[in-house]
């Protein structure tokens, strides 16, 4: 079943330069958790639940410069762990959640540095 879990905002738009007319939901789909799931077990059942937040109140948002995707990231600063949203369009022009897993802060740095990420908030 799909779900809406969010948009691409006016400001996530701004922030990384992309020209979508309108503000675009975000849906996620059994297929896109069933991802998750199998490939990211330990993040998926740990951050899973915080799929709607991480893409409402990210700390950074990018632009990865492969796949084009936009990525919502949420700092975690108890853990120091830096959880990813990617959320890609689809040939018929959906945005689907397409995976979550945590990320390095080298990696991180690594986006902001090469422009790719911008600060959120």
């Amino acid at each position: 079943m799909n779900k809406q879990i969010g948009k691409v905002s006016k400001k996530v738009m701004s922030l990384l330069g992309l020209d979508y007319k309108d503000e675009l939901p975000i849906i996620l789909g059994d297929t896109n958790v069933e991802h998750m799931k199998r490939q990211h077990p330990e993040d998926y059942d740990k951050y899973g639940k915080d799929i709607q937040e991480i893409i409402k109140k990210p700390t950074y948002v990018a632009r990865n410069p492969n796949q084009g995707s936009i990525e919502y990231i949420k700092e975690y600063k108890i853990e120091d762990k830096f959880v990813l949203v990617a959320v890609r369009i689809s040939n018929k022009g959906t945005m689907f959640a397409k995976t979550l897993f945590t990320m390095t802060e080298r990696k991180k740095d690594i986006y902001l540095k090469n422009g790719y990420a911008k600060k959120y908030e």
